[in-house]
Formats: structure tokens, sequence, C-alpha cells
């Protein structure tokens, strides 16, 4: 196995250890910018009754209770209001140019009192992302995808309470 696939799927696995304790059993949940395999579905598709992975490079299909569509987590979400129990979206609004208008479709799509779990690095961690990608140890990322938008769990938060969540946790793990 490639040096490079080992360190992107450590990386990935840090981040589904942090979240997957945040995930509550739940008959829909949709994983947005999911990627071209559904990674972090395959570890939480047993805490939902259905599960869906949007991304724009994904090959769609079914893979038991997960279904993978191809789209464009900017446009909006091809789920009716209050459809999802449960969304995700790991590692991802760093490579949007605006991450508000995804913000709220999120809780349009979101039943009332459902939740949204976002993981996005901070500055120092996109720093570090790109000196390990240009060492040839990460290929998941082309060079100038991050937006850096000096990211703190406050920024992240206001963003959050702007669409109209209210932030129940928000803290750094990496």
């Amino acid at each position: 196995m490639p040096l490079h696939v080992l360190v992107e799927d450590l990386i990935h696995g840090l981040r589904y250890k942090e979240v997957l304790p945040h995930l509550k059993p739940c008959g829909r949940l949709a994983d947005l910018g999911s990627g071209d395999k559904p990674r972090f579905l395959r570890h939480a598709r047993s805490l939902a009754g259905h599960c869906w992975g949007l991304d724009p490079n994904t090959v769609p299909g079914e893979e038991g209770n997960v279904t993978l569509s191809r789209g464009d987590i900017t446009k909006p979400l091809p789920f009716e209001d209050g459809f999802l129990d449960q969304i995700t979206c790991l590692a991802v609004i760093e490579h949007i140019e605006n991450p508000l208008p995804l913000l709220k479709e999120c809780l349009r799509c979101l039943k009332s009192g459902g939740g949204l779990i976002i993981t996005t690095p901070t500055r120092l961690g996109i720093q570090v992302h790109e000196l390990i990608r240009m060492a040839g140890l990460v290929r998941d990322v082309e060079e100038g995808e991050h937006h850096d938008f000096f990211m703190s769990k406050d920024k992240l938060s206001n963003w959050a309470r702007q669409a109209g969540f209210i932030v129940e946790k928000a803290y750094a793990f990496e």
C-alpha cells in the first residue's frame, strides 16, 4: 500500500474517532462532501437506518444502507425540508468559497432537533497539510484547494449561528 494512502487513512481515522461519539442513532444521515468513496459512512452506517453520501467525485450507487450520489454541495441539497436527522460535513467547508449558504441548506434539510457535525482544520492545520502534501505524504488535496478562513471555533460557531443553528459544542481536536 502506498505511503500516502496510509497517511491519508490515519488522518481520516483520527477525524472519525473524534466524530463518531457525537452521532446518535437515527433514521437518516447524510455526509456532505463524502469523497470518492464512502469512508466515513462505512464507519457510521450502523447508527442510521439509511445514509447518503454526496460529493462531486463519488461514483453513484448503493452499498447496503448507503446511497452515494454525485452532487455539488454549494447548490441546493437534494433533500426535502426536514428530511434528515443528522448531517456530517467533515473537512469540507475549507474547500468552499462561502460556507454560509451550505450551512443554511443544512438547516433547511434537518428535522427540528436534528444535528450537524462539522470538522475543519485551523489555519495551522491547513499549513501542516500543505507541507505534507508537498512532501508527497498525502494526495487527497490539490495545491490551493483550501480556503484559509483564519478558522477558529468562534468563527465556525458564528457562521453556524448566522445560519440559524444553536451551537452545542465547538472545540479543537487536531
